[in-house]
């Protein structure tokens, strides 16, 4: 009689991610807002065809955009599309072992991944993975985050929550419900300038220095961004708290840099020059697609497509 051979099948989603309030400042320990998305990352584990080996391919909606194949059970690279992206890929893998040393996935195995966003966007193409690969292997995201990214955290928890969050790094999330009365005046959009996570945060943590005072004045503004009840008070937070980065990186706002005819705030989301912007203008749709398309940025969502709130 033949037997059957068994097919794993295995499948995780993760959420991508905006920091609202607190970029940088994070990193400290300060109080910040962070949105988990509608749009995400799945991770499908089947049974594979080549002995000894883990087929990776990763897509998009455009299609396949990185592959490799990683040799079991030391995840040693076969060959990739991308070496770079392969090398921290292997090194997660390892990491995850070392966490986790019953992690010993048999051979052979495919693993497929599919964003359902750009992966240019800086949505959480790294973060949404992590927490794929965590939830497979058992072991804590944040700590794998930390190990792999040094990051602050924030993108893990968006990773699974439901709806917006307090977030201060190495505590616990708590849920926030950001139902303002101007949400239809708010929009993110694309500034065409994907930046490094990982490359900034190293940077920042080399030469940043933040004093305690500024800690607690970000997480004051972090808790009168979830409070705001009109489109000028808002405003006005967003100015500040664009301000306080401005003058921890040294860099010009970029509402000043690009935008300074704009009607309303233009806040930087993430790391600064790159990323999504937060508009927030009385203008209404039309002129407010009109006047970024003129200066080359077509990729706008309003607050209500982007931002997830399942609560």
């Amino acid at each position: 009689m033949i037997q059957e051979t068994k097919v794993i099948k295995e499948n995780y989603r993760a959420h991508g991610k905006l920091l609202l309030t607190g970029e940088y400042f994070v990193l400290c320990g300060a109080k910040s807002i962070a949105l988990p998305l509608q749009y995400g990352q799945r991770m499908e584990v089947s049974a594979g065809r080549q002995d000894g080996i883990l087929s990776w391919k990763a897509f998009m909606q455009e299609g396949l955009w990185f592959s490799c194949e990683l040799k079991l059970p030391d995840f040693e690279i076969v060959n990739s599309s991308d070496a770079d992206k392969a090398a921290i890929l292997r090194d997660t893998f390892r990491t995850i072992q070392q966490m986790n040393p019953a992690f010993r996935p048999e051979s052979p195995l495919d693993v497929h991944t599919y964003i359902d966003f750009n992966n240019q966007w800086g949505l959480g193409s790294s973060s949404t993975l992590i927490a794929n690969l965590a939830k497979w292997a058992k072991v804590d995201p944040f700590k794998l985050n930390e190990t792999v990214f040094h990051g602050s955290g924030f993108d893990i928890a968006c990773a699974t929550a439901k709806g917006p969050i307090f977030y201060i790094r190495s505590q616990q999330p708590q849920p926030l419900e950001l139902n303002y009365p101007f949400m239809d005046q708010l929009y993110f959009i694309y500034s065409g300038a994907k930046k490094s996570t990982r490359n900034e945060v190293k940077r920042f943590l080399n030469d940043g220095a933040v004093t305690q005072e500024q800690v607690e004045r970000m997480n004051e503004l972090s808790e009168a961004f979830a409070t705001a009840k009109t489109l000028d008070e808002y405003q006005r937070l967003i100015a500040e708290h664009e301000q306080m980065v401005s003058s921890l990186l040294g860099i010009p706002t970029v509402k000043l840099q690009y935008f300074s005819d704009f009607n309303g705030e233009v806040k930087s989301l993430g790391a600064w020059g790159g990323d999504f912007y937060l508009i927030a203008t009385p203008m209404d749709d039309r002129d407010v697609l009109n006047y970024f398309k003129q200066k080359g940025l077509r990729v706008v969502f309003p607050w209500r497509e982007l931002v997830l709130n399942e609560r």
